[in-house]
């Protein structure tokens, strides 16, 4: 269907798999419908916090509950165009919403500027009257459904108060953070900071495009940390097979006496190979998780950028910088060195092995020392290391961990 294809992907509520009715936005930029937020904090028991469904993040409940939470303007209006695009394709006989008793037969157009559909009869009165000739028109089929995105524009916003109800809320009041129409600026909100939307609008965008710079440095920080750790697991892979051949052609010369120490040698290099590859897969694992949460909000703010209007970015306030700067400063957090090095080297001595059968063989694990600071550059910071496992029949210079002990 073409109202489940992009532009609409994200139209459904997490928690009662619907269109979204009333969308409200979470402190990690997830949205769920109002009442179903009303539930879902009620069933946790705490009117403090609350756990989003998606992402697991907690969000501080305002007082006022649920109720307070911003409204996703733009969601909304995608589910309104998404109801409307439905309808377009998936009804042959859509009542006229110009005609009282729609005795004018079904409609044929939908118009863009109203946001109603019109029979035969009243798409005349639009086409020409004067004022109602500019409005955009498209026709019921799929082609038109495909138009409306892109043509149907979010409606007007107008004040609740009483009397006040056909003026725009065109303003902001930083003092309340509300948005409010002119009359309520000199009135109700005449002593507080009041600013054209539009202004208020810009320094968001301001914001969100710094922040979306930030990002993009921390993600290529990031992605070159796991480039190089995922070369550090193919190196320790080589490194395990090279000295996999060699253990085997050292113990080839020797007789069974030799088979049960050969055995616990290669389990011990499996261990050390598998503890430095799950290291180092759990550390991938950390920047692959911390690449996605830059990138859940860099994709929410280039969205908001790209197709939210004045009121919409307005309405989601500054959670998007403060959000998407308190994940970068966890990213911070974290070293981009990998925790392991690479190599496993063996040397294997023959002489006088006869005589040290049960005591042959002894594997030593060297790790990388950590960076002193991995955030100083854009570049990423790295380590050269070396990786080497050692077999003899004495005691070496380094450390020795007897009968083949690992470190």
């Amino acid at each position: 269907s073409v109202v489940m294809e992009k532009p609409f992907p994200h139209i459904t509520c997490g928690v009662c798999s619907k269109p979204y009715n009333d969308p409200r936005m979470l402190s990690c930029l997830h949205s769920f419908c109002l009442q179903c937020l009303h539930y879902e904090i009620g069933k946790s028991g705490s009117q403090q916090m609350f756990q989003c469904p998606i992402c697991e993040r907690n969000t501080s409940i305002p007082e006022g509950g649920a109720n307070v939470l911003p409204q996703n303007l733009h969601l909304g209006f995608e589910v309104e165009v998404a109801g409307y695009m439905s309808k377009m394709v998936n009804n042959s006989d859509v009542a006229c919403d110009h005609c009282i008793d729609g005795g004018n037969g079904p409609a044929v157009v939908f118009c863009c500027t109203c946001h109603q559909f019109l029979c035969k009869v009243a798409y005349e009165h639009h086409r020409t009257d004067r004022h109602l000739s500019k409005h955009y028109m498209v026709g019921l089929d799929q082609e038109g459904a495909r138009q409306l995105h892109t043509t149907m524009k979010p409606r007007e916003h107008y004040c609740s108060q009483l009397n006040h109800e056909k003026n725009t809320l065109n303003l902001y009041c930083e003092t309340c953070s509300l948005l409010v129409c002119r009359v309520c600026s000199t009135v109700a909100h005449k002593s507080h900071t009041v600013k054209e939307i539009s202004t208020v609008a810009k320094t968001h965008q301001m914001e969100i495009t710094g922040a979306l710079e930030d990002a993009k440095e921390v993600v290529t920080k990031l992605t070159g940390a796991m480039d190089e750790n995922n070369k550090i697991i193919e190196q320790v892979e080589i490194s395990k097979q090279t000295a996999f051949v060699v253990i085997n052609q050292a113990f080839e010369i020797l007789q069974q006496t030799l088979e049960d120490r050969k055995k616990t040698l290669l389990s011990e290099l499996e261990a050390i190979s598998l503890s430095k590859t799950t290291a180092l897969t759990l550390q991938k694992e950390q920047f692959e998780k911390m690449i996605g949460d830059v990138g859940h909000y860099t994709d929410m703010a280039s969205q908001i950028l790209q197709t939210h209007t004045d009121h919409e970015i307005v309405a989601l306030g500054g959670l998007i910088p403060t959000e998407l700067q308190a994940t970068l400063e966890r990213v911070q957090t974290i070293s981009l060195t990998p925790n392991q090095h690479s190599n496993i080297t063996v040397s294997v001595q023959i002489d006088d092995l006869i005589e040290n059968l049960s005591k042959l063989g002894n594997l030593f694990v060297f790790y990388p020392s950590p960076s002193s600071s991995t955030w100083t550059s854009t570049s990423v910071a790295r380590v050269e290391s070396r990786y080497d496992v050692k077999i003899q029949s004495k005691t070496s210079e380094g450390a020795e961990y007897p009968h083949g002990g690992v470190e």
